[in-house]
């Protein structure tokens, strides 16, 4: 289904309402960790919950790819990660040249913290939400990014 979109049109298409939400959503879960005393960002919390799930670590490069970020901003991250005692940089015994990523005690100890905290903001967005209404969200929501996959391909 082609549909015309005219610049007048703008505010009732996707990309506006998913910027918005985005933001929305980065802003909630900060005041959430702010009020709570927590010091960490979405960004770092969600390098934990992956990490909390790979006792033995992970390769920075398919770290970025997990959390689709680029090296550089995912080496950013680490080193303040690092920096903070949540993470560690270990050698990889497979490969020398590579570092594993672990988390470290203080970063499982502040992901078990969080995490309930995390279970409460998600349901608190998801609020009044059907499950045939999330179905179709998510369904549409990996539409969006299979297109923007495909068109940055191109």
């Amino acid at each position: 289904m082609e549909i015309d979109i005219k610049l007048s049109d703008f505010n009732e298409t996707i990309l506006p309402w998913l910027g918005k939400t985005s933001k929305l959503m980065n802003m909630f879960i900060s005041d959430v960790f702010h009020k709570n005393n927590i010091q960490i960002t979405k960004q770092q919390w969600i390098v934990l919950k992956i990490l909390s799930e790979k006792s033995d670590g992970i390769i920075q490069n398919e770290l970025a790819c997990i959390t689709e970020r680029n090296k550089a901003s995912l080496t950013r991250l680490i080193n303040v990660m690092e920096k903070n005692n949540l993470v560690a940089r270990v050698p990889s015994k497979l490969d020398s040249r590579k570092n594993l990523i672990k988390i470290t005690h203080s970063g499982e100890h502040l992901f078990n913290i969080t995490k309930p905290i995390m279970i409460a903001s998600i349901k608190a967005i998801e609020n009044n939400i059907s499950v045939d209404e999330m179905n179709i969200f998510l369904k549409v929501m990996s539409k969006i990014q299979t297109n923007l996959k495909i068109n940055q391909l191109n």
